[in-house]
């Protein structure tokens, strides 16, 4: 067994794509960013966290855990799993200047998560239209593929 293959199976085995250090930051960044943003947006209206506003914020960020948690269990799949989905997404817009590429990737990876949001809700495992499996692989080929084709014209 060569070298190559021996890297492919491990990265089977292991079940992780192997992306850019600086893509993987752009992508904990935004969860990170995303899942505590109630939070924040508080912080930044209020001057601070009031008793009140507090549990709210903590609410709202379990409701956000576990919709996210909901949509990462409809939308892996045996080939592509969610976070490898995002990691792909977030290359697609890189740009090779880190701070462009964050801001790129923090917007496509915004719309990511709201679309297979959406997948997840409006799953259904029965018909392909609308498992969201299937329609989280082909949305993200689709902007692999759009990145392809960009760099193609350049």
């Amino acid at each position: 067994m060569d070298s190559e293959s021996r890297r492919e199976s491990s990265k089977r085995a292991s079940g992780g794509l192997e992306a850019p250090a600086c893509v993987q930051v752009y992508v904990w960044t935004f969860m990170v960013t995303f899942s505590v943003s109630p939070t924040l947006c508080l912080l930044l209206v209020h001057n601070g966290i009031e008793c009140g506003n507090g549990l709210e914020s903590i609410v709202i960020v379990g409701l956000i855990q576990a919709a996210l948690w909901r949509t990462q269990r409809r939308c892996s799949s045996e080939d592509l799993s969610y976070w490898d989905g995002l990691l792909v997404a977030a290359a697609s817009v890189t740009t090779g200047e880190n701070l462009i590429s964050l801001c790129r990737a923090f917007c496509l990876l915004f719309a990511v998560v709201i679309v297979s949001v959406l997948f997840a809700v409006n799953h259904d495992e029965g018909c392909a239209g609308r498992h969201a499996g299937l329609r989280f692989g082909k949305l993200i080929i689709r902007l692999h593929k759009q990145r392809l084709w960009s760099n193609g014209r350049s």
